[in-house]
């Protein structure tokens, strides 16, 4: 495993109280929001009760809160939700009824016994869930298995939209790159697509290491060729077709995969800078997109119409499509932005 692979940080030292079912969880949970360190002993089911009674106490926002609510929410949770450590003996969550988390021995080749958040050990549970059995993307017609930190889309509607764009593409075939690449869909829909060299960049290392692995699931690789690089990196030109998902929303970043969630300042300066001098002649830059961010940031520009008021690109088409609620009613809409350089 290379030591550049993100992983939850081991606590090899600490002075935790220890905490079970029989400390009540309104208890547990005022403790941890004075910052108090507490050690589950006896079950995981009891750290998953205390996490769920600090949801309740911190009141956790619905769906339709909006950034600002839901960042200082999260951001509270977080702090306090790090101190419920869980142990782990022999790389594996030592309490009774623990799920399995097979990432553990390959993240933490340097550490057998130390202590986790709860919180970490459960997503790490859940990602080696979603590895070994993998997620179906119609889109491609088969599984696709993410490596724990790479970025899984939720959602459908924003693949399908870039599918039926890329069905009516005339252009250029010899040279493509996906700018953020997350699990790999859409570098995999373009070699599906009959490009004859794919280039998938991330400057996370895990979604690296998550496509991968995927192109060695598949009978026969397809021609993608990773770089682990902040968006183009320091590839050159020429290339016929530039696509990128990137971040929908300005945010702060904390967590490695908060830059596959939210943009700051200059991240879409740079990436257009970096596109417009690799683009090959007559080529096309196509960003995946959505209207959540007039919806929830009237207040923040808009990256990609900011561009385009520059005059560097000028607007081809852009393809809409309604999101399917996944509670209620949405007014969200995906779009596939396609630019050309002026």
């Amino acid at each position: 495993m290379p030591a550049a692979l993100h992983r939850p940080e081991p606590v090899l030292h600490h002075h935790a109280q220890p905490v079970d079912r029989n400390v009540p969880t309104a208890q547990a949970t005022a403790w941890l929001i004075e910052g108090r360190s507490l050690i589950v002993t006896d079950r995981f089911g009891t750290g998953l009760d205390i996490l769920e009674a600090l949801r309740v106490k911190l009141e956790e926002p619905d769906e339709d809160a909006g950034y600002v609510r839901k960042r200082a929410f999260r951001d509270a949770f977080q702090s306090a939700s790090k101190r419920l450590l869980a142990p782990v003996v022999g790389r594996k969550v030592a309490l009774p009824d623990a799920p399995r988390a097979g990432f553990l021995s390959e993240l933490y080749p340097d550490h057998a016994d130390f202590a986790l958040p709860v919180e970490d050990a459960q997503v790490l549970s859940s990602a080696w869930e979603w590895y070994e059995q993998g997620a179906h993307f119609p889109v491609l017609g088969y599984r696709v298995h993410p490596f724990y930190g790479a970025y899984l889309p939720a959602r459908m509607e924003h693949l399908e939209l870039f599918g039926t764009w890329l069905a009516k593409y005339k252009g250029a075939r010899d040279r493509a790159i996906d700018v953020g690449t997350g699990c790999g869909v859409l570098a995999l829909q373009m070699a599906k697509a009959g490009f004859k060299q794919v280039l998938a960049t991330d400057i996370n290392p895990n979604a690296i290491e998550s496509v991968a692995r995927q192109l060695r699931r598949l009978p026969k690789a397809p021609p993608i060729e990773l770089h682990h690089a902040d968006l183009l990196g320091a590839l050159r030109g020429p290339i016929d077709l530039i696509v990128s998902n990137p971040p929908w929303m300005k945010g702060e970043v904390g967590r490695t995969l908060d830059l596959a969630m939210y943009f700051q300042d200059g991240f879409f300066e740079r990436f257009f800078g970096q596109a417009l001098q690799c683009i090959a002649p007559g080529g096309r830059v196509v960003l995946v997109f959505s209207n959540i961010i007039e919806l929830s940031q009237p207040d923040v520009p808009h990256p990609i119409q900011t561009e385009l008021d520059r005059g560097r690109f000028t607007l081809v088409e852009k393809l809409t499509r309604r999101v399917k609620p996944l509670r209620r009613r949405t007014r969200e809409k995906v779009e596939v932005w396609e630019l050309a350089a002026v």
